[in-house]
């Protein structure tokens, strides 16, 4: 729970998407996510492409990938869903 905390806190900081998916590789380097804490790092994005970026750079490092497909709902854009998908089956 720390480790995400300090994540969160990161990724707030920085100035750009690609600053906060740099931020979280960092640390998915070392640590794991669960589903749910990737959601809520996920709500930091403020488009669907950062969103679907964020998600794609997580899925190799959550503890529980079953329950990664769940994500889907955040994205609203049909594009970003249909890849995610893809993403999913790979």
């Amino acid at each position: 729970e720390a480790d995400f905390l300090r994540l969160r806190k990161k990724m707030a900081a920085a100035t750009s998407d690609d600053g906060m998916i740099a931020e979280a590789r960092k640390l998915f380097k070392t640590k794991c996510f669960t589903t749910i804490q990737v959601r809520n790092l996920g709500a930091l994005f403020l488009t669907d492409e950062g969103r679907y970026r964020f998600f794609d750079a997580a899925y190799p490092f959550v503890s529980d990938p079953v329950q990664f497909g769940s994500l889907e709902l955040e994205l609203k854009d049909t594009y970003y869903i249909n890849r995610f998908k893809v993403m999913l089956r790979q």
